[in-house]
């Protein structure tokens, strides 16, 4: 075993027997765990497995922008469409003549981090039977929550206590079809975009969708939804020639609507805390249900970021 993984699996082990309450803050504390105020910096390689697993299940992190910044500063995301004016001026610029900063047209829209957080427990009797390691159950319990938060905040946003303004949900563009027929529809909704958006465009869809369009022929016979076997033995989808990806998170009106989304999503921008993630641990919290609880904080903004001269991404319903 090479000293770099002994090392990080000694400070998996002292990290999780910290939040179990079998290592006390001062002993993490030598291996360069930062604990302050009930809160514990999660050591940089077990943030880096959890931030791993969260971009490759998220599919808002896969294909949208990532933007690490310090501490909780706004990051700007320009919007708009800048008006090329070509002229002459021989005059010196001075505060009174100075270009302000919409003058062109273009404007910029403000991605505001919030601390986000995700609370997860463990029964104390599974942490006796189970026979995987003890650092490796509570961190794979802990992304595993962290991601089904931080997608429904992506995706849909709605939660009373952790609205987002900019989910995907509340932020598309809603496409309203004139056809009827539905590939129709589909080919008419796939028609929406510009140019410049299509060609980076792809779906995410629900099962709905997915079972909507699976037996969809087009007028030549061929079938709008082919599958391609992957080397892994998955199978990838591409829709009318794009690529589609199929999530559960992707929610409707009622629970058997069909939901498509369709764009560029790129244009979903992403901030976090170039600092890391933290971690408090809640002992007393679940301890009359025999549980141990910590909760997981990130400083997060995801949002959709478009100019209304030219969205990015359009959602289709159909009930």
């Amino acid at each position: 075993m090479t000293t770099t993984i002994k090392n990080k699996k000694e400070i998996c082990t002292a990290f999780t027997n910290y939040l179990l309450g079998n290592t006390s803050a001062m002993e993490v504390r030598t291996l360069g765990v930062d604990v302050n105020n009930g809160k514990a910096t999660i050591p940089k390689s077990i943030a880096e497995e959890i931030i791993s697993y969260v971009e490759q299940e998220n599919l808002l992190r896969k294909y949208g922008t990532v933007v690490t910044v310090n501490g909780n500063l706004g990051y700007p995301v320009l919007t708009g469409d800048a008006k090329v004016e070509v002229g002459v001026n021989s005059k010196e610029r001075d505060e009174e003549n100075e270009i302000e900063v919409n003058h062109l047209g273009l404007t910029a829209e403000l991605l505001e981090p919030v601390e986000f957080d995700s609370i997860s427990t463990i029964k104390k009797k599974l942490l006796k039977m189970t026979p995987m390691s003890v650092s490796d159950l509570v961190i794979d319990v802990m992304k595993k929550e962290y991601l089904k938060k931080e997608m429904d905040y992506m995706f849909n946003g709605t939660n009373a206590t952790a609205f987002n303004e900019g989910s995907l949900l509340n932020k598309t563009k809603v496409f309203t079809p004139t056809q009827t027929e539905p590939v129709a529809i589909i080919k008419e909704l796939k028609n929406k975009p510009s140019t410049s958006v299509a060609n980076k465009a792809r779906w995410i869809v629900n099962k709905a969708a997915l079972e909507y369009v699976e037996d969809l022929k087009l007028p030549n016979g061929e079938p709008a939804l082919k599958t391609i076997d992957r080397v892994d033995g998955g199978v990838s989808y591409m829709l009318l020639g794009f690529p589609l990806d199929c999530t559960d998170v992707v929610k409707g009106s009622v629970d058997t609507a069909a939901v498509f989304y369709f764009g560029d999503f790129s244009s979903f921008v992403i901030q976090e805390n170039a600092n890391g993630l933290e971690v408090e641990v809640m002992p007393e919290r679940y301890a009359l249900i025999n549980e141990v609880g910590f909760k997981l904080y990130n400083l997060l903004d995801g949002k959709l970021i478009y100019s209304e001269v030219e969205p990015t991404v359009y959602r289709l319903e159909i009930k």
